[in-house]
């Protein structure tokens, strides 16, 4: 009873040996476990930190191109893992860059760490895949676009339809006062002979529009993204039908989307009484009459850089709920040549009784982006007695015609990019 520990073992009948190697056996499988694991979380965090380096040298340092920056960046993280590991820890290392866009980018590293112990337990491979990524954003990033061109096309149609430009938010809940989805809302073109003027600044410099811009970002915490209605004013010809508008241009924050408003008053393009009370007459009271708004709710989304839209629904409540409306027609021009109609040598579609193109490709910095609209949606049934009056169209899309030059991107001081996730 009192003999030692030591005594125990140093027994020569083998029975306490074999008990001692079987407990053994986990002890030294958790010892090699964990040396594996230490490996596995070492190479994890050095590669994360030179993924993280790279993703921000391939922003950051100049060059000739972006093929050749991330040449040399991707050749110099290669290296420097090589020397940290010499092959031992980790293999085949790769990088690969993401693109995603011309102010952000994500990079991918990997590579194989052998196993020492883990690989005993069977179905275990001798080696694990470590992968980590970084993806970085210019942090003063600036979307720039121009005002709309309307110099080239002629509107065709007899009601009077204004243009209003707004950012969209499509993740913001529906009907919430305090996060309104449209924000910014302004007005750019019209058939009615009308002249607009942007001002770009933020705040605004136009005399005009300052105390308007003031009063709109102090009065709700989101600054201007919380309020629909953005800085414009008439500024000249308030009664007549040769206005003048100052603007200040809805530069979409983060998250939200350029969109557009069509607001359509029936019968009333050249009286100009009627455009902003939508009272025009009913020609003999067998046409309705009125003012008809359509929303395109333009966003995109992740890897596809073609338009969508989540409004495009015809005015209640005249049309059954949720309908949608095809009245936009989209065309994409590699030159402002291009976006012309046919009959003058450009690529617009004309003639009644179309169905609207769709420009499916990506609008990029020196292409331009065509809308035409058709102000009275075809194709849609409704509950009014007028309807067919109310749907009547000749199904042209150029009631309203507008030209925009596709965003470019610019940076505000310093180049300086960020990590985002």
């Amino acid at each position: 009873m009192g003999r030692s520990l030591l005594d125990l073992v140093r027994r020569e009948d083998g029975v306490v040996a074999v008990i001692f190697a079987v407990m053994a056996i986990p002890f030294i499988a958790m010892a090699g476990w964990a040396v594996d694991y230490v490996r596995l979380q070492h190479v994890k965090e050095y590669l994360q930190n030179q993924v993280d380096s790279a993703a921000l040298s391939a922003f950051v340092e100049e060059d000739e191109s972006w093929q050749t920056k991330w040449g040399l960046v991707e050749s110099v993280t290669l290296a420097e893992i090589g020397r940290q590991y010499q092959g031992n820890w980790a293999q085949n290392v790769s990088l690969t860059p993401d693109r995603m866009s011309d102010y952000e980018l994500k990079v991918t590293a990997s590579a194989r760490v052998p196993l020492s112990f883990m690989n005993i337990l069977p179905g275990i491979p001798d080696s694990q895949l470590v992968t980590v990524s970084a993806t970085v954003r210019f942090s003063d990033v600036k979307e720039v676009r121009e005002p709309p061109d309307t110099s080239l096309l002629d509107p065709q149609a007899g009601d009077f339809n204004r243009l209003w430009m707004y950012c969209f938010w499509p993740t913001r809940p529906e009907n919430d006062p305090d996060q309104p989805r449209r924000t910014r809302m302004v007005p750019v073109a019209d058939n009615g002979g009308s002249q607009f003027f942007a001002d770009f600044d933020s705040p605004p410099t136009k005399p005009g529009l300052v105390g308007i811009y003031n009063t709109i970002a102090t009065s709700n915490p989101l600054g201007l993204d919380g309020a629909e209605q953005g800085p414009w004013r008439i500024s000249k010809g308030a009664n007549t039908n040769k206005r003048e508008y100052e603007y200040m241009w809805p530069d979409c924050a983060q998250g939200s989307f350029l969109s557009f408003r069509l607001e359509n008053v029936r019968f009333s393009r050249t009286q100009q009484q009627y455009w902003d009370n939508g009272a025009a007459p009913n020609n003999g009271g067998d046409k309705k009459t009125g003012r008809f708004n359509y929303y395109t709710d333009t966003y995109f989304t992740p890897g596809n850089s073609t338009e969508q839209y989540a409004g495009l629904q015809g005015p209640q409540p005249y049309v059954q709920p949720g309908q949608k409306v095809d009245i936009v027609e989209t065309v994409l021009c590699d030159t402002i040549e291009e976006c012309r109609p046919v009959s003058e040598g450009g690529i617009i579609p004309e003639g009644t009784n179309r169905t609207p193109q769709r420009a499916t490709g990506s609008c990029e910095p020196g292409k331009y982006m065509y809308y035409g609209w058709e102000d009275r949606p075809p194709g849609l049934s409704g509950t009014s007695s007028n309807w067919q009056h109310i749907a009547w169209t000749d199904k042209d899309y150029d009631d309203i015609r507008i030209i925009i030059k596709c965003p470019t991107f610019e940076t505000v001081g310093e180049r300086n990019a960020r990590l985002i996730y």
